[in-house]
């Protein structure tokens, strides 16, 4: 009975905590990313893409300044911080302008064996990290990127509200836990572990 007592104790215990977890309270979305990537974060990725692609389209299409001032409203009207840079990691500001040293993080990005999104949250900021892949219009102004084909990379960093974390998505992923955890707490409850030696004596 001792068994069945722990088992139920800590089924009980485990079935409050994934009930808690349906409502607005912590841990947050940032709290478990470096576990979970909600969806949440995966749609300000797929922003951040939206960008990047409208960024190089602009560069190509028109006079390439157009493109950094693309940019610069996007960080003026939605409380963003965006920077560009090439394939050796160096900042470019402005079309041919390079400032700074070779940054590290982006180095990593771009000469990574599979370039791809990289994404961090650093306190209440959300930072991510696309890998520029050379394009057929892009080798009209550029003759030289990294042995895998990527020109450069742009970094996007931007608050986030934690809260819409709790979203359809979490209260089911935690829904779905209760209610096996609730069917496994029933089962446990039912469970007699002294009967089978009962019958045998009984025998």
């Amino acid at each position: 009975m001792k068994i069945k007592l722990i088992f139920a104790i800590l089924i009980s215990a485990l079935m409050a905590v994934s009930i808690s977890q349906m409502f607005s309270i912590p841990p947050y979305a940032g709290d478990i990313f470096p576990v979970y990537k909600s969806g949440y974060f995966k749609e300000l990725d797929r922003g951040f893409t939206i960008v990047a692609d409208s960024f190089i389209g602009i560069k190509s299409m028109a006079r390439p300044e157009y493109a950094w001032i693309f940019l610069s409203d996007l960080e003026i009207s939605n409380d963003m911080k965006i920077c560009v840079y090439d394939y050796r990691g160096y900042r470019i500001k402005a079309p041919g302008e390079k400032a700074g040293r070779p940054d590290e993080e982006i180095l990593k990005t771009v000469n990574a064996m599979k370039p791809g999104i990289e994404s961090s949250v650093r306190g209440n900021r959300y930072i991510s990290v696309l890998p520029l892949r050379v394009r057929g219009e892009c080798k009209f102004c550029h003759d030289r990127w990294n042995s895998r084909d990527v020109i450069g990379a742009i970094r996007f960093e931007r608050g986030y509200d934690a809260t819409v974390y709790y979203t359809s998505e979490r209260i089911m992923i935690f829904l779905v836990i209760a209610i096996i955890l609730g069917s496994l707490l029933y089962a446990v409850l039912r469970w007699d572990p002294g009967r089978n030696i009962k019958e045998l004596f009984d025998k």
